[in-house]
């Protein structure tokens, strides 16, 4: 868990692993579903959150008053080797609530997704993410971190997934923290 005052409010950043934690995130998660995209159905994202909470894992932004800014959900292996590949991890949602976006606290809860990967499971070698490939600007946001792996059909179209070593995304995002974090 880490602790920071950023943007003028204090957050906390932790994985989800409370039942409250859980039916927290997970509300949010549907409440802001359409932000990810306008076709996510509730069903489609009730799917979603019961793939993350049985197969993967939930990461969430929260402020003082434990209201959640943002969430995240990784798998430790690939669905498409059924989960056998632990050297790899696959990040496939981030979502921020609309009063932070734009603002450090993405990033700084992406910082800390991949430091809580790197620590909880230290033999993962390789971090995968996505994209829909029609969201420009995510996939451009996405371009300077790690490289286009490959495309692949999603839920509600194409997406680019992008992949970079643990060790070279680290330093990847020295350059976007600030020491008065």
């Amino acid at each position: 868990m880490e602790q920071d005052r950023g943007e003028n409010v204090t957050t906390t950043c932790k994985r989800c692993l409370s039942d409250d934690e859980i039916s927290s995130v997970s509300q949010f998660i549907l409440k802001n579903r359409r932000d990810l995209h306008p076709a996510y159905t509730t069903l489609d994202m009730v799917a979603l959150l019961y793939s993350y909470i049985t197969e993967g894992n939930l990461v969430c932004i929260v402020d003082e008053n434990q209201r959640v800014l943002g969430a995240s959900a990784y798998y430790l292996g690939t669905r498409e080797r059924n989960f056998e590949d632990k050297e790899i991890v696959f990040a496939d949602l981030v979502i921020c609530d609309r009063t932070i976006r734009g603002s450090r606290l993405f990033m700084k809860g992406f910082i800390y997704l991949i430091e809580l990967i790197v620590e909880e499971h230290p033999e993962v070698r390789e971090i995968q993410f996505s994209a829909l490939s029609e969201n420009t600007y995510v996939c451009n946001l996405y371009a300077k971190l790690a490289n286009k792996s490959h495309t692949r059909e999603g839920l509600i179209g194409e997406e680019t997934v992008f992949s970079e070593q643990v060790s070279t995304l680290k330093t990847a995002l020295k350059k976007f923290q600030r020491v008065s974090w």
